[in-house]
């Protein structure tokens, strides 16, 4: 397993989470990392930490996506960064929630494959890691919209692979179940209370487990591309059915 074949790599949502671990691990691994994120003050901590170069970007806007990335030759493009949710059913999902859910996720991910994919298959190297979800293929009550933008990402990723076919880059998705990441917490108005429903007790999987996963389908020999990987913790299950009994009449 070896990156040798690489040398620059952008991440996004790089602040903290699963981000902030793989820009550790890609920096252990000698790449120079872009670190991006809306905070500069988190990233300003990784780069005195990592000694990556902390670019401070909304990547929504597609503007200064493109301004500010299209002039990084990236050979690996980590698309972590993803909105936060607050729970409940389809129908009471807020506006504002859809709409920073479909900027994050969607168009701030196709901001940044439109900044870094044309060089990568100008030179005919690189690597696509975008960070789904289990929630893309399993129902899971309370983020119907989070869901849903993680499906589309789902097609997004096999899209892509079609599109770059025979151009060297490759194009792998990652998709989690439970990580111990704090991003739970938002579902719930008591941030107490999401840890407690969430975390505690639980032994859910954790940033650098997903960091890891990263860096091993990186580092696969080129002719093996790692297009789907699932993770989920050893103590969480999913599927099932459920059927109401309705009162005999």
């Amino acid at each position: 397993m070896s990156l040798d074949r690489y040398r620059t790599a952008i991440v996004t949502g790089a602040s903290r989470g699963i981000g902030a671990a793989t820009v550790r691990q890609l920096c252990i691994g000698g790449l120079e990392v872009y670190a991006v994120a809306r905070s500069a003050d988190d990233l300003s901590d990784l780069a005195r930490e990592t000694g990556c170069r902390p670019l401070a970007l909304d990547i929504s806007h597609r503007d200064a996506v493109l301004s500010a990335l299209s002039v990084v030759d990236a050979d690996i493009l980590i698309s972590n960064a993803s909105a936060p949710v607050r729970a409940g059913a389809s129908w009471q999902t807020a506006p504002d929630d859809i709409d920073l859910l479909l900027e994050v996720n969607l168009k701030g991910t196709l901001n940044c494959l439109a900044a870094t994919v044309p060089g990568m298959q100008a030179r005919g190297r690189g690597h696509v890691v975008l960070l789904g979800s289990i929630a893309a293929a399993w129902p899971i009550p309370g983020m119907p919209v989070y869901a849903m933008t993680k499906a589309a990402l789902r097609n997004l990723g096999q899209t892509l692979r079609l599109d770059l076919h025979a151009s060297g880059v490759r194009v792998s998705e990652i998709a989690p179940g439970r990580v111990e990441t704090g991003a739970h917490v938002a579902l719930l108005d008591d941030p107490d209370e999401g840890r407690r429903r969430f975390y505690e007790g639980f032994d859910c999987l954790q940033p650098d487990d997903i960091a890891e996963a990263i860096m091993f389908v990186l580092g696969a020999p080129q002719r093996m591309d790692v297009s789907y990987m699932e993770i989920v913790p050893t103590d969480q299950s999913y599927g099932g059915s459920q059927f109401h009994r309705r009162d005999s009449r």
